[in-house]
């Protein structure tokens, strides 16, 4: 067994993320009165991405980017709709969204009789990501859950790879990181010196300044990797 421990991301490696925030946005139209189309995801996502990317340079705070975004789409589209009321809805319906990538049970399951050590490595919400673990049951499969909201850094940070490292107390030479984010996961585990499976399920091209030590297109391929 080359790698003793996993850590894997959660949000569209595991969770089927882009699903459930579907799912959600529609919830939130029904409340607020607006229409869900394909255009305003669109410009939501471009707000939403300027707002994250901000928080993993570390230039704006996690609790600040949970309002701001919604109060950039908010005033984008010139809705009549409170920021902070129309984020605590958004995660209190995303943390109860079961959608999982494909085989998300199946892998862990797996993986979990072979002997690994599974950690979950997220710096999504905190109450959204405990509480999508626990509607999926695949909190079981997790020895440790390392949130950034809880840990006062964020992946790409080294400080955040350090601390999950010393707490598991483990030698870097024997953890794989596995993630869809080349932005966060993988060059998190470039800058800690750590190998890493990029989860390129949408068969995007990549970037020369990204090295993923693995590629793989479904989350089960990542068992032929570990054999």
């Amino acid at each position: 067994m080359k790698y003793k421990h996993l850590l894997f991301d959660a949000d569209n490696t595991l969770f089927d993320f882009s699903q459930g925030e579907i799912e959600t946005f529609k919830e939130l139209g029904h409340k607020y009165n607006f229409e869900v189309t394909k255009s305003l995801m669109e410009d939501y996502h471009r707000i939403n991405k300027a707002c994250w990317k901000a928080y993993e340079e570390g230039t704006l705070s996690q609790d600040k980017l949970r309002v701001l975004r919604f109060e950039n789409f908010i005033n984008y589209f010139n809705f009549n709709i409170d920021p902070i009321e129309m984020e605590k809805d958004f995660t209190s319906i995303l943390s109860n969204q079961s959608h999982l990538i494909k085989d998300t049970h199946f892998v862990l399951e797996q993986l979990s009789k072979q002997g690994y050590d599974i950690q979950l490595i997220t710096n999504g919400l905190v109450e959204a990501q405990y509480g999508r673990l626990k509607v999926t049951d695949i909190e079981k499969y997790f020895s440790n859950i390392f949130i950034s909201g809880e840990m006062g850094c964020q992946k790409p940070d080294v400080e955040y790879f350090d601390i999950v490292l010393d707490s598991i107390k483990a030698k870097k030479d024997e953890c794989l990181v596995i993630g869809d984010r080349l932005e966060s996961d993988i060059l998190g585990a470039m800058k800690s010196n750590l190998d890493s499976v990029w989860l390129n399920i949408k068969n995007k091209d990549l970037p020369n300044e990204f090295t993923p030590t693995y590629v793989i297109t479904d989350l089960a391929s990542l068992l032929d990797i570990l054999k």
